[in-house]
């Protein structure tokens, strides 16, 4: 039996093994299955306990050792005491025949949850797996998800590799702590009363005589709540091998107005005639968004948007910065036109980088070309006149073109390269630079504008997780409810950190279009895509017309100006909180010495009459409780845990001020 304080696993002689948590009450258990005529390992042999340092830092390891016909099997548990509650495991299988061994398939682990506990589950499943979806779900009785780590050809793909497991008892989770992208799924699995999660290769695998295979490690750990934990355990595992986010600068806290309002056909006209009211309603940053552009790859400005061209393109930024703004520019990395398919109303030309660089295409497998979810043909990171072309486009973007951030969208993964011209030692060189590609962007844009601000949207999805020292603002990415905004913004608090810069995305794509409680009482940035000034004619050219009328101008006002005096968004966020077990729905931020408290029930229009539980407080102060958004004062308490009797409709924001100190009146 191996031990980390709350967490325990048991080894048995067929190497399967099961997983106890806190009161060593069951949670899984689980096996590592070879497809093919080796089936599940077996036939242990020996094990031994070794004190190591590894990059993790000082642990116990434990080393089982064993042999399947000419198969020798190796399986290390690391225990780490400042780790708590988690242990790292690998496996290794070496071929010492004299022929070749082929497997199909290998899960390493492949896990079963244990019936007496999996019952009213949840789940954070982090693969990107299609646009739109939750990040965390009630678990259902049927469910099948391939949880694929790659990228997926005219699709999405990537993702964040863990999968957890919650109740009220408790959770398990399942990470591989790999900091490279690797081409495995996460399947999950339940049917028949049973669940199950595996960490599976699918690929073929030939092993000659000597030959070692190893897998990569995965991280098991116990957690009590929701999936905040385990994600904060995979954070600090992750800074230990060097993919830690970014410190954020304060812009990347500013709130931001978009063009995305008046959709592919944006003007400089409209861009600039917005200023006087962002400058009304205290906005600052302004995002050029989608089809400013010629072709994909190209990145000229569009002949009929900007008809004088790049100066036309530069003036728009001096009058920006002449108004005391910023500007972001919308783009996506890697990808070109090679006269095959379109998007919205645009049909595909052909990419003049592409005409003139015809071999830097990603190949696939098969020898077709690789596509993203736009349908466009992919350059190779892992050619290096490829990264170099893409920081030559940042170099340009930001100094000569006068932006101060990017708007680096739809941004997923990068398929595995077979193009034989690229001669590449292993088809997934270009896997390992796409992290290169956006850590250039990151890197070149903070070293020319100190303040730059670079957003990577994986639109619909979660991030890929080499791309985190690549971003100092991630975002809820089209978020299709104020449900999901709130739980993409713990989601990247967690990931991230507590105190790191989540962009809520457009106030417009929350409940009514103008829930800025959950945008902003959660720590998000706050942000909107509106027109203005009105324009009735603009009905017929937009999708969607997004107008700020008078009311809605009173409205975002004061909402814009609750950001700017209290200002959540760098404050700290507290997991204090079970997002699927407490109700009502709470979020905490921590500004200074005041705690504030964003209350949710499930429609805006709900009402909620009750007690609440103010956690976090300091047991010998006593607070004055404030609803800040309406200016009221609802009273005092005293001391930590304690309910207060409200009335509420959709949300409540409250901030809780301990009273020594305070001046008359605040």
């Amino acid at each position: 039996m191996i031990v980390n304080y709350n967490f325990s696993i048991a080894v048995q002689d067929d190497f399967a093994f099961e997983i106890n948590g806190q009161g060593k009450f069951r949670l899984a258990k689980g096996k590592i299955f070879l497809s093919g005529e080796h089936g599940e390992a077996g036939d242990f042999h020996s094990s031994k306990e070794e004190s190591i340092t590894t990059v993790f830092g000082a642990s116990r390891r434990f080393e089982f050792t064993g042999r399947r016909g000419d198969l020798a099997l190796r399986l290390t548990i690391d225990s780490y005491e400042h780790l708590n509650d988690s242990v790292v495991m690998q496996w290794s299988f070496e071929n010492i025949g004299s022929t070749p061994i082929q497997l199909n398939s290998i899960s390493a682990p492949a896990l079963e949850l244990d019936s007496n506990w999996a019952n009213d589950l949840w789940s954070m499943q982090g693969a990107a797996i299609h646009w739109g979806h939750d990040f965390a779900f009630k678990m259902p009785p049927e469910l099948e998800r391939e949880n694929y780590l790659g990228h997926i050809q005219n699709g999405e793909g990537g993702g964040i590799p863990i999968v957890y497991f919650w109740n009220q008892a408790g959770g398990l989770s399942l990470a591989h702590i790999e900091p490279t992208q690797e081409l495995w799924y996460m399947p999950v699995s339940a049917q028949n009363g049973k669940i199950k999660v595996a960490f599976e290769d699918r690929r073929e695998q030939t092993l000659n005589a000597g030959d070692v295979f190893q897998t990569p490690r995965v991280l098991l750990s116990v957690h009590q709540g929701d999936f905040f934990e385990p994600l904060k355990l995979y954070r600090e595992v992750m800074a230990l091998q060097g993919l830690k986010a970014p410190e954020p600068n304060h812009e990347d806290f500013a709130p931001a107005w978009c063009s995305w309002g008046y959709e592919f056909d944006v003007r400089p006209s409209e861009v600039t005639g917005v200023l006087p009211k962002l400058r009304e309603l205290g906005i600052h940053w302004l995002t050029l968004d989608d089809r400013w552009f010629d072709r994909y790859g190209d990145w000229n400005p569009r002949e009929d948007t900007f008809p004088n061209g790049v100066n036309e393109l530069k003036q728009m930024n001096d009058n920006i910065h002449a108004a005391g703004g910023l500007s972001q520019i919308w783009w996506y990395p890697l990808c070109v036109e090679d006269g095959v398919g379109g998007w919205d109303e645009q049909v595909y030309g052909i990419s003049h980088i592409l005409q003139d660089h015809s071999d830097w295409l990603v190949h696939n497998a098969d020898g077709s070309i690789a596509r993203n979810n736009r349908g466009l043909a992919m350059l190779c990171s892992g050619l290096p006149e490829v990264r170099e072309y893409t920081a030559a486009l940042t170099r340009k973007f930001i100094n000569e073109w006068g932006f101060d951030g990017h708007k680096l969208d739809n941004i997923y993964g990068m398929s595995a390269c077979y193009n034989p011209a690229h001669q590449h030692e292993s088809p997934e060189e270009s896997v390992r630079g796409f992290a290169e590609v956006y850590r250039q962007i990151f890197e070149i844009s903070r070293q020319l504008k100190p303040e730059a601000v670079t957003q990577i949207c994986p639109c619909g999805t979660t991030l890929t997780h080499t791309l985190i020292p690549a971003t100092d603002q991630t975002v809820t990415a089209d978020p299709t409810s104020s449900a999901q905004i709130r739980q993409r913004i713990k989601f990247y608090k967690g990931l991230m950190g507590p105190r790191a810069a989540v962009f809520a995305d457009h106030v417009e794509l929350s409940d009514g279009g103008v829930d800025f409680a959950s945008c902003f009482g959660t720590g998000g940035v706050l942000a909107t895509k509106f027109v203005h000034p009105l324009d009735d004619s603009l009905k017929t050219r937009l999708k969607e017309y997004w107008a700020l009328t008078e009311d809605q101008e009173i409205l975002w006002k004061k909402w814009f100006d609750i950001s700017a005096q209290h200002s959540l968004a760098d404050g700290e966020y507290l997991n204090l909180y079970d997002m699927a077990f407490d109700f009502p729905e709470t979020h905490t931020i921590r500004k200074d010495d005041s705690i504030y408290y964003a209350f949710f029930v499930q429609n805006t229009d709900e009402i909620f009459t009750g007690k609440i539980q103010l956690r976090g407080l300091d047991d010998t102060k006593k607070y004055q409780i404030q609803n800040y958004v309406d200016d009221r004062i609802l009273g005092e308490v005293i001391g930590n845990n304690t309910f207060i009797q409200v009335d509420m409709k959709g949300a409540l924001l409250l901030k809780a001020t301990p009273m020594e100190g305070m001046k008359h009146g605040s």
